[in-house]
């Protein structure tokens, strides 16, 4: 996937398509595409820090986020430094939630908001769909690449247009139920190969007890495959798309965790729930590989684990180093946005996640457990190596294994324009094979035609690994 460049013009055969798969995925096509085009900005990196330096035009913003309560103080401290700029900020819930709030007003094409907060795996059929304002030039690409980390800053852009600023990142790590492991007299392990070695034993011992969860999240999922390597797709373009979920790597790893579950090594489960977290309280699973955010929750809500718990580095695969996987959220300017306004609204994006005042507002609210992707962030050593003092985990570095995984995420990696549709499939056929009688393969296979024919009916060029 090229990052320079404006995102190709489209047939209106194929925005009409994308329209409507767009309303069929959950995301709805904003008017201003209708033209055949992706809705394009041409302000320049200069108009944005004019827009923060001239006083004398007064600007109101209205902002959309589900992160609301970690991102006000945040948003004051703004307001408080430009008070030109008025920002009229709305908490919109949960995520879910907020993703189908802008997606109604959108296709209602009434009260859209002018910034609206992202995520870096959710923003592509935003954007597919002419909802999100693509701002790609080469003097933002100049001023913002080196304000964020070369990952992060990767993320926000698709198909040759960039989209936001990133904001946070999520790394993975694999947080190690230490006390269990040392009852069985077993390894915090290292890599898959001692995932499955060390799950035999402890499942034998205590049937119980699993050395992981299959988690039926989607995020969860394509987590795992991006760390080992495994491409489950490629985007060439806007609109043509390769399927390569049932070959190669990708079919070797699934053929891997269907063996874990049937051997008792992984468990196939939901996870997020009340259910999963008796179960992390109870001790049903020895490990669990995550994004770095879990770090925090563990200590929210399993309070009883202090001091059993060790964060490590995600397995590697093969032989080969892991490559971590990361998506985070981003702040974008909606195609709604009036022509007058963007200018002020870019400013205030790249401000909030990029600023060195406005990254130590976010460490302060957040008592410094936001893992921001802002180079002044990631670039800051006394971060990498702040040790943990309030003794929830046996470990102290936790933090430097957050970094140290970051630095290791897997960029040969991006999301298809219809993640939705994914997450329908993946529900409907990959989930019920997670079990020790399953089928992951055969699954696999078959989300992959789906998932072909839902494309193809949609208007892109679809080729798969059985072509």
């Amino acid at each position: 996937m090229t990052r320079k460049g404006v995102i190709m013009k489209k047939s209106i055969r194929l925005v009409a398509a994308i329209a409507a798969l767009a309303m069929t995925a959950g995301i709805s096509a904003c008017g201003s595409s209708t033209n055949g085009n992706q809705a394009k900005s041409d302000v320049t990196a200069q108009d944005v820090e004019t827009a923060l330096t001239d006083t004398s035009k007064n600007v109101e913003l209205t902002v959309w986020a589900y992160s609301a309560k970690q991102m006000e103080p945040t948003v004051k401290a703004f307001e408080k430094k430009y008070p030109h700029i008025k920002i009229n900020f709305v908490n919109t819930g949960a995520a879910a939630d907020h993703f189908t709030k802008f997606q109604n007003v959108v296709q209602a094409q009434k009260d859209i908001p002018d910034v609206v907060q992202m995520s870096a795996n959710k923003f592509q059929q935003f954007a597919v769909s002419g909802a999100l304002l693509n701002f790609a030039n080469d003097s933002i690409e100049k001023a913002w690449s080196k304000l964020y980390t070369k990952t992060a800053w990767a993320q926000v852009h698709y198909a040759g247009g960039l989209y936001g600023a990133p904001q946070d990142a999520t790394p993975l790590a694999n947080y190690v139920r230490k006390d269990i492991l040392d009852e069985h007299n077993l390894q915090v392990p290292e890599s898959w190969e001692d995932i499955y070695n060390e799950g035999i034993k402890l499942h034998k011992e205590d049937s119980n007890k699993y050395m992981g969860i299959l988690g039926s999240d989607i995020s969860f999922f394509t987590n795992l495959y991006r760390s080992v390597g495994a491409r489950l797709w490629k985007v060439n373009s806007v609109d043509d798309v390769e399927l390569t979920m049932n070959s190669g790597k990708a079919k070797e790893f699934t053929e891997f965790l269907q063996k874990c579950l049937k051997d008792g090594v992984l468990e196939g489960g939901t996870v997020f729930t009340d259910e999963f977290n008796r179960s992390i309280n109870d001790g049903r699973y020895a490990t669990f590989i995550n994004e770095n955010w879990m770090g925090n929750t563990y200590k929210e809500q399993n309070p009883s684990l202090k001091g059993k718990m060790v964060v490590a580095a995600p397995p590697s695969w093969k032989g080969q180093p892991y490559q971590s996987s990361s998506v985070g959220s981003m702040m974008s300017v909606s195609a709604a946005c009036p022509k007058e306004k963007q200018a002020a609204a870019l400013a205030f994006i790249n401000w909030l996640d990029s600023d060195k005042d406005a990254i130590q507002s976010w460490q302060d609210t957040n008592n410094g457990n936001f893992f921001m992707a802002a180079s002044v962030y990631q670039d800051d050593e006394n971060q990498r190596n702040k040790k943990e003092t309030d003794g929830y985990y046996a470990n102290d570095d936790v933090n430097a294994v957050y970094f140290d995984s970051m630095d290791k995420v897997n960029t040969d990696w991006e999301y298809l324009p219809f993640m939705s549709q994914v997450e329908v499939v993946f529900n409907d056929v990959i989930v019920p094979q997670m079990n020790e009688n399953g089928d992951l393969v055969g699954a696999m296979a078959k989300a992959q035609q789906k998932l072909k024919t839902y494309a193809k009916d949609n208007g892109f060029k679809v080729t798969t690994d059985a072509d």
